[in-house]
């Protein structure tokens, strides 16, 4: 059984009266997990940084610019029977104002804002509803964020 590394996930939020909404993407039906609701998730690029992918499929996958981008304290863990291997994948978080329209990538057939209850009982693996989870928690005292998370949006040209 291998480690297996090279990708990401990106979870996308707004604040909408004090308290977070997560961007929920459904999944294509002719792809891997179809029909479920997602985070951004994609491949590392070879010769590119973790965060540079969170930042690139981010964009590619909801045509929006982040405002804020953060690097969490989370690594999503999971067993693939397919693959034999343990998958990390390292969580950012990306920051959007207001709950703006998404302009949806072909791995895509529809998108939906949703707090934090709402999104926990539509993600189907317990490492999505951890990540919410802890973005929620750390995003408590907005705009200031917990120790959990970090601001690196200073890396990225706007």
């Amino acid at each position: 059984m291998d480690v297996i590394t090279g990708s990401i996930s990106t979870y996308v939020f707004t604040m909408l009266h004090g308290r977070p909404a997560f961007l929920l993407l459904y999944r294509a039906p002719h792809l891997l997990h179809a029909d479920t609701w997602q985070a951004v998730h994609g491949m590392i690029d070879d010769g590119e940084k973790a965060y540079d992918a969170a930042w690139r499929e981010t964009i590619e996958e909801t045509g929006l610019t982040p405002e804020r981008f953060f690097k969490t304290d989370y690594i999503e863990t999971f067993y693939s029977e397919g693959t034999d291997g343990v998958h990390m994948v390292p969580a950012f978080a990306a920051f959007v104002t207001g709950a703006p329209g998404v302009d949806l990538s072909e791995e895509h057939t529809a998108y939906d804002w949703c707090g934090l209850d709402d999104a926990l009982s539509r993600f189907v693996w317990p490492s999505q509803r951890a990540a919410i989870r802890l973005i929620a928690e750390a995003t408590a005292g907005w705009p200031e964020v917990g120790i959990t998370m970090s601001d690196i949006t200073g890396m990225f040209v706007l």
